[in-house]
């Protein structure tokens, strides 16, 4: 039986290749930011800090290995060649991927579920038998049969009881400590990199980037960075954004989103590089930085080199908490409580839930564990599904904006200390962000008595701050549930809902309706109330190579028939 041949097309000069440390014969391959002493070694990356990527091809098999934020994911695929022979391509590159292959074809199922979700599930991408890598994971791919077993080592899970921690203050003592060893590292490679680069904070003035915020000043680090926000020209959330920022002396920038300069510059050739450089062959480009990090770039503000440092996070990814508090869960509750929240945008999820293709995807992802029923294997579940999936494969791949204008990024709060620790919170700390909340609000407080002149430590606890958090709206709780009550008897709430939402929509104080290219804004309006969401526009757009003219990725490409499918199972 003939060896199947390796062809690597990587792209980024970040690739260092060495001889395997075992001593074994081979090659490895590796892309990290740390040290690895064995990076395609599960038992290593589990404790592994840091971003790491790596390829070793010994003589039997090919092994690919992701780190747990997916940093930078591989692409690979198996091709028969004219000679009979078969070869394996592997690339870290969305375009040098398609351009290697014969003859690449677009998914017809993988294209719906990008539409509907944003993002492609599991292990497939838009071109036909093109394979992604994902988070925490190792492949092993066979030389002989090109037969492909992948192994997760780093699953968002949740403890057992024996080590899950149940007291507010033992679990806060163990996130800070696990905050400060992420950032350390963060300030320690800050202050190794050549040319004086500073911190680069995306400041929404949120809980996530309040606490950021509230660390670096409380460590003295507050000059090498710099925060920034956008949105609308004296909307309430630059507002907040800048009132955390002064709380501080914290330097900020503002950036304008007016949507006749948006739209402008989104189809520009500089846009439609991005989106070819970013979608990584199975996600919606996460857009929403872009144009006020080139704003900044273009004003030095900010400058090639600095690193961004946004507030990414392991903390908050429940949905459907309704299901911790029934008796006797089952499997297929918790499968369509998956489908429903991730394939959404569209507003039709009853299309989403009967695919077989998405389905089938969903249960392979149920199998990887024992199914009991009980609360914490419901969050584990649920909270592990959105960690890989639209966690690293939307959120994470925001870091690609960065990279293609020449910035560099770290996630401290997704990194392995972080992680570990919230993984060992108990059910009632970890369900909601509201313990989560009261951290910040104490650790925000000290920060700002800090910034005017108290010792730190003298500063005692507290669950008061200062400054509001941000909210989609300023009315009380109080009224809005006599609201809804009201409305749901003269049975209007749902129109009430939707006729808000898609107002909100049109009226983003983002100015995220600028990126709706392909139908008019009463159009827009009419399906924002038939359950369609703003990212629904936005994939559909992007699928038809009409969000930014200038790019062509899907509609050159022909599409795969259903015997063409078939062969590739």
């Amino acid at each position: 039986m003939s060896v199947i041949e390796v062809e690597l097309r990587l792209t980024n000069p970040q690739w260092q290749q060495t001889a395997p440390s075992d001593g074994t014969t081979g090659s490895l391959w590796v892309r990290c930011d740390i040290f690895c002493p064995d990076p395609t070694d599960p038992e290593v990356l589990v404790s592994h800090p840091g971003r790491l990527t790596a390829i070793r091809v010994n003589d039997d098999e090919v092994v690919l290995a992701q780190d747990r934020l997916r940093s930078w994911p591989l692409f690979w695929a198996l091709e028969d060649g004219a000679d009979g022979g078969r070869r394996l391509i592997v690339s870290d590159d969305a375009t040098a991927m398609r351009g290697a292959l014969s003859d690449p074809r677009l998914d017809p199922r993988a294209r719906r579920e990008l539409l509907d979700a944003g993002f492609v599930s599991g292990t497939d991408t838009l071109l036909v038998g093109v394979h992604q890598t994902e988070q925490g994971a190792i492949v092993r791919i066979d030389r002989a049969t090109g037969r492909a077993r992948t192994a997760s080592y780093a699953l968002a899970r949740f403890s057992e009881e024996s080590d899950m921690v149940v007291d507010p203050e033992e679990f806060s003592d163990l996130l800070l400590t696990a905050l400060d060893a992420g950032m350390g590292r963060v300030l320690e490679e800050l202050a190794a990199r050549p040319g004086s680069p500073r911190l680069v904070l995306p400041l929404s003035g949120g809980l996530d980037s309040r606490l950021l915020v509230a660390w670096l000043t409380l460590h003295g680090a507050l000059d090498r960075a710099v925060a920034f926000t956008y949105g609308r020209p004296g909307s309430r959330e630059v507002e907040v954004s800048r009132k955390v920022a002064e709380a501080v002396g914290l330097e900020w920038h503002a950036v304008d989103y007016v949507p006749s300069d948006l739209r402008e510059a989104w189809q520009t050739q500089e846009a439609a590089d991005f989106l070819e450089y970013s979608y990584a062959l199975g996600a919606l480009p996460h857009v929403q930085d872009w144009y006020a990090l080139r704003s900044l770039m273009a004003s030095g503000a900010v400058r090639p080199g600095d690193v961004v440092l946004p507030g990414h996070t392991i903390v908050g990814n429940m949905h459907d908490e309704h299901l911790l508090e029934e008796p006797g869960v089952t499997r297929g509750q918790v499968a369509k409580a998956i489908i429903v929240h991730h394939q959404e945008l569209q507003g039709d999820q009853r299309r989403a839930y009967a695919d077989p293709y998405r389905a089938a995807k969903v249960r392979d992802f149920l199998a990887l564990w024992p199914f009991t029923g009980s609360p914490r294997d419901v969050q584990s579940i649920l909270e592990s599904y959105n960690v890989r999936e639209r966690q690293t494969k939307y959120i994470n791949n925001s870091m690609r904006a960065y990279e293609h204008l020449g910035l560099e990024w770290a996630l401290p709060m997704l990194d392995v200390e972080f992680w570990n620790a919230w993984h060992r919170g108990a059910v009632e700390l970890t369900a909601t962000r509201d313990f989560y909340a009261v951290l910040i609000a104490r650790l925000w407080a000290r920060a700002t008595a800090l910034a005017d002149g108290a010792g730190a430590e003298a500063i005692e606890p507290t669950e008061d701050a200062d400054l509001p958090y941000f909210a989609a709206t300023e009315v009380s709780e109080e009224t809005r549930s006599r609201l809804k009550s009201a409305l749901s008897r003269l049975h209007l709430l749902g129109l009430a809902e939707r006729t808000f939402s898609a107002w909100a929509t049109l009226h983003s104080t983002m100015s995220f309706e600028a990126f709706i290219t392909d139908t008019s804004l009463p159009s827009a309006a009419v399906q924002l109330m038939g359950g369609r969401k703003l990212l629904g526009f936005w994939t559909r757009a992007f699928l038809n190579d009409t969000w930014c003219r200038r790019c062509r990725l899907f509609t050159d490409l022909p599409v795969a028939t259903p015997a063409e499918l078939e062969a590739q199972q």
